[in-house]
């Protein structure tokens, strides 16, 4: 059973995973093993003799704790997910989580209760149950609390991908590449990426710009041409007239387009491995790196999902360098 997250009864404070934790034989209540052995026997050695069992009184226990919809599992009244399944426990929370799960690109109703396709999309972690480990000790429960945004999607991935090794192509990330990854907070690589587009975009620009005579040149290969026998006689004297570093200049463009179609396709196929090996990783540190007194599951709730203002800021940004400078020429 897994103790991270309850108190110990002696001491008061909360589990962490690296606590030495010794459990009753008798009644299976957990206590830190000092605490333990500093008291001599179970905190709840006069309830022994009623037949007091630790289990049954964690999962009725409803003082200070919330109920989740989804499972029925109590949770403490700071919880703002379920720490058995990762269902959003706060009233807001709730609705806008099953909003996105019904327009998870699925039109028509798909997801409403009633569509016996897709009614595992009504459930925050797809269908996969909250203690299913993912990996390293993390479970999908504890993922969904990370993840936040699109759980139903991302716990299914994940589950693929640690049983079968099998993931999904990531339409999301191979069309906003860099600006994707720093939209689910994997900030390094996004970064690195987002410089990368960003540096080939500014040198296509630079090309186009300083060479646009050149490309001009090079355009009157087709716009003069009266049919294809045409086209490729102005080729070969454009081809023949050219110096290398022209022709080089002149196909700069469509290899950088290429790179970048490259680059898309590779983001597309490896984001999701990459999302969970991320998440499987800030999960890990968080669980070991609660402070004494904190509760690790309140923690890791508010931790992880998106930031949505980076994902505009980039939009923005990427617009105003594709179509600024062509403005900019309407009125020069």
């Amino acid at each position: 059973m897994d103790y991270i997250g309850d108190k110990c009864p002696v001491c008061g404070k909360y589990f962490h995973a690296d606590d030495d934790i010794v459990v009753c034989p008798e009644c299976g209540t957990p206590h830190h093993r000092e605490c333990y052995e500093e008291l001599g026997h179970c905190a709840n050695l006069a309830l022994h003799a009623e037949g007091y069992d630790y289990s049954e009184q964690r999962e009725d226990s409803s003082d200070n704790a919330k109920v989740c919809p989804n499972c029925g599992k109590t949770n403490e009244q700071d919880s703002f997910f379920c720490k058995h399944c990762g269902t959003p426990l706060d009233r807001k929370a709730q609705t806008d989580n099953q909003n996105e799960q019904n327009t998870n690109g699925f039109p028509f109703g798909a997801g409403q209760p009633g569509n016996p396709v897709f009614t595992n999309l009504t459930d925050p972690l797809g269908g996969v149950p909250g203690d299913t480990d993912l990996g390293d000790g993390v479970t999908a429960g504890e993922a969904a609390k990370y993840v936040k945004q699109n759980t139903p999607y991302f716990i299914r991935v994940f589950s693929n991908i640690k049983n079968f090794n099998k993931s999904k192509f990531n339409f999301s990330a191979a069309l906003f590449t860099g600006g994707y990854l720093l939209y689910r907070k994997m900030y390094k690589i996004g970064a690195v990426l987002v410089a990368l587009q960003l540096a080939m975009m500014i040198f296509e620009m630079y090309l186009t710009v300083t060479y646009s005579s050149l490309f001009t040149e090079f355009s009157k290969i087709y716009t003069n041409a009266g049919d294809m026998s045409q086209m490729l006689s102005n080729y070969t004297a454009f081809m023949e007239s050219s110096s290398p570093t022209d022709i080089l200049v002149v196909y700069l463009p469509t290899l950088i387009d290429l790179a970048r179609i490259v680059m898309m396709i590779v983001v597309g196929l490896c984001t999701n491995r990459m999302y969970m090996t991320h998440c499987k990783k800030k999960i890990i540190a968080i669980k070991n790196n609660t402070a004494e007194g904190e509760n690790p599951d309140t923690v890791l709730q508010t931790k992880g999902g998106v930031n949505v203002a980076l994902a505009v800021s980039l939009l923005v940004t990427a617009m105003l360098i594709t179509y600024l400078p062509r403005i900019i020429g309407l009125y020069m």
